[in-house]
């Protein structure tokens, strides 16, 4: 491999790897809280990432095991994952650049409708570096997988070395059977004068 596609196949597991962590972190993260008080108290309820876009630690998990599985497929496997890591990516960039301009709303409706739901909330404060976070790891993994179903077929794969070369190679010619001897004959002759053939 020479030292630009080197740098492409290693740049591409780089990208993947910190498109999938910033993505697991940034998701689990408070993307928003909210106050709600009653008679005797006021609570404070999270809303993460995760909860707002369920689909940004199932792309960012998706991402870390495309660390492994890029080495381990061959030309078309690269192209599939390749295009496969694109497409995640890209939506969940889109979808987390949705979420971001209504932050505030969205966390009030969790809260308000959610599995969880605990009513409507008195007032929100949100974190939105969490949501750009998560827009930028999609972006990453959006390009990795670009360069891993343009340029990937190309890299060689895990098992390259261990791979039989394409064309057998030719057998030996076998070596030609040789005559059986000619001449016993004047061996016979030498023993009937006397003369020993060995000697």
């Amino acid at each position: 491999m020479n030292l630009e596609a080197r740098r492409e196949y290693f740049g591409a597991l780089l990208l993947l790897a910190a498109g999938g962590v910033l993505g697991l972190v940034a998701a689990s993260r408070s993307w928003g809280t909210a106050e709600q008080s009653s008679s005797l108290s006021v609570t404070t309820e999270p809303v993460s990432g995760s909860d707002l876009l369920p689909l940004a630690p199932a792309v960012a998990l998706v991402a870390l095991a495309a660390v492994v599985a890029v080495p381990a497929v061959r030309r078309l496997g690269r192209r599939v994952v390749g295009g496969v890591l694109a497409v995640l990516g890209a939506v969940q960039a889109v979808m987390a650049a949705v979420v971001l301009p209504d932050l505030d709303g969205r966390v009030s409706d969790w809260l308000a409708t959610g599995p969880e739901a605990t009513g409507p909330a008195e007032s929100v404060s949100t974190s939105p570096a969490w949501a750009v976070a998560v827009v930028l790891a999609g972006l990453l993994v959006t390009v990795a997988g670009l360069l891993v179903a343009v340029r990937g077929p190309s890299w060689p794969s895990m098992g390259a070395r261990y791979e039989r070369s394409g064309g057998r190679g030719r057998r030996p010619a076998a070596e030609p059977a040789k005559k059986p001897a000619e001449g016993n004959r004047a061996t016979w002759d030498a023993l009937d004068r006397g003369d020993d053939p060995t000697s």
